[in-house]
């Protein structure tokens, strides 16, 4: 450290904290109120940015024990306080925000902040408020912005939060570089849940059901695409609504969204352009197909906005989830769905959303997880939700069971019977997932499981081999 440094100012916004704080609370509580945009609009006519800070600092409360920091400047800084370095928390975030974060980490004297006296505290009214607090004394600052360059230019010892010392400018040969922590494991690719899109793979089960092997495929390949495009969109859109419980969460907290590693303006970028494809995509579609996946949007937006608060509901809606990508596949290929097949797809996936919820509780349990991570069940509940997830499991095998007795399936199998293997198979599948489940050897979530387990994948092909050979020998 420079000698004769005695105080350090530090920025909050993407520089302590991986993210923009106003630039959140803002994007949070659009999705939460409609009509908040309207009202920033006019705080900002009436008072400018000072205003708009002002009032949401108001009305929407930040938790500074989850917000991601960046390890590495807190490490320095405490290293620096342990020397009698005084720190002094400067930002253009609301005073309340700034306050609550300086007494949670407990690390910094004095906190200079937007406020009615001060005003937007940013660029050149930040550094005219440090220069007055320093008093011609040296000083060090911490930022990241363009805006914070002349700061950093007035600065004895700047330091740089980032890739390059040239934010520095004229400093940039004395600026000290401190670059982002790798704690937050997701990147911003990882937001898109790719190994979700196995669940669209349900777009074909008409195709297969109906045995239809010619030009249905190019139609089915469309609607997956379309229908993954849209889940990806909805996936970070939910991961914008839900990152205050995200944070809380164990696994979740790592999320793109939750991090930071994806900020929510980019976010929406990415949105609009999966929304955009898929709806290119659709194009190319029959008519019925965008209603079905318009139904699904609806459904999903509905979910993360209320849904997902109210027991069995939640459960409830997301098995019609899966339920919907198989009537998506029946309208795009212009094949009618049976009854047959939407049950069993709809209590299959019942069986195995239980299973994710059971995990969940138990992983709160085992790890100590905030009950903020499922608001809408209590760890007392974990038996009563296997039991129902293994009961609708049962339910999908005597779906198929009955269906390979009735006349319906004559037509289209020659051996309907040896199709009782696959009823064998199904139910050892359902009962190895509660069992792993039971036993402490499956990870939160199912789908996951799933996609990396040899077993999954060789049950899966033995069922087609045998419903090949049924329906042609």
């Amino acid at each position: 450290m420079e000698k004769g440094i005695r105080v350090i100012y530090v920025d909050l916004d993407q520089t302590l904290a991986r993210v923009d704080l106003l630039e959140e609370r803002l994007l949070i509580g659009s999705l939460r109120a409609g009509h908040l945009p309207l009202k920033t609009i006019s705080w900002f006519l009436q008072g400018g940015w000072a205003r708009v800070k002002e009032e949401m600092a108001e009305r929407h409360a930040i938790n500074p024990a989850h917000l991601p920091y960046n390890a590495g400047l807190l490490e320095f800084l405490r290293k620096e306080k342990q020397r009698g370095v005084r720190l002094v928390l400067a930002t253009g975030a609301p005073r309340v925000w700034a306050e609550s974060i300086a007494k949670h980490l407990g690390i910094f004297d004095q906190v200079l902040a937007t406020d009615r006296e001060s005003g937007n505290l940013k660029g050149h009214r930040k550094l005219e408020s440090i220069l007055k607090d320093a008093d011609g004394a040296p000083f060090g600052y911490v930022g990241d912005a363009r805006c914070d360059r002349p700061i950093l230019e007035a600065a004895e010892l700047p330091i740089v939060i980032g890739v390059s010392k040239k934010l520095a400018g004229k400093k940039a040969g004395q600026a000290v570089l401190i670059k982002w922590d790798g704690t937050a494991s997701d990147k911003w690719w990882m937001s898109l849940r790719l190994h979700q899109w196995s669940k669209n793979v349900l777009v074909f089960a008409p195709v297969l059901a109906a045995h239809r092997f010619d030009g249905a495929w190019e139609a089915a390949i469309l609607a997956f695409l379309a229908f993954s495009c849209t889940a990806s969109a909805l996936y970070i859109l939910n991961d914008l609504y839900d990152v205050d419980l995200d944070r809380q969460h164990l696994e979740k907290r790592r999320r793109a969204v939750a991090t930071g590693t994806l900020r929510p303006g980019l976010a929406l970028v990415l949105i609009g352009l999966l929304g955009a494809t898929a709806v290119a995509l659709t194009l190319l579609l029959p008519i019925k197909f965008a209603a079905v996946l318009l139904c699904y949007a609806v459904i999903n937006v509905c979910y993360s906005q209320q849904i997902k608060n109210i027991p069995a509901l939640d459960v409830v809606a997301l098995a019609f989830l899966y339920s919907i990508r198989v009537f998506a596949g029946g309208t795009a290929c212009e094949i009618y769905v049976s009854t047959w097949l939407a049950a069993l797809t709809f209590f299959t996936a019942l069986s195995l959303v239980h299973l994710k919820r059971y995990l969940e509780l138990v992983q709160r349990t085992s790890q100590g997880l905030s009950s903020a991570a499922r608001p809408a069940y209590a760890v007392e509940d974990a038996p009563l939700i296997a039991l129902i997830g293994v009961g609708a499991g049962l339910i999908s095998v005597l779906i198929t069971v009955l269906y390979i007795t009735s006349p319906l399936v004559y037509p289209g199998y020659r051996m309907p019977r040896l199709l009782f293997v696959i009823c064998m198979l199904q139910f050892y599948w359902i009962e190895r997932m509660w069992l792993l489940a039971f036993r402490g050897q499956m990870t939160s979530d199912p789908i996951g499981f799933m996609i990396r387990d040899k077993v999954s994948y060789g049950i899966a092909l033995v069922a087609l081999v045998i419903a090949w050979v049924a329906a042609n020998f």
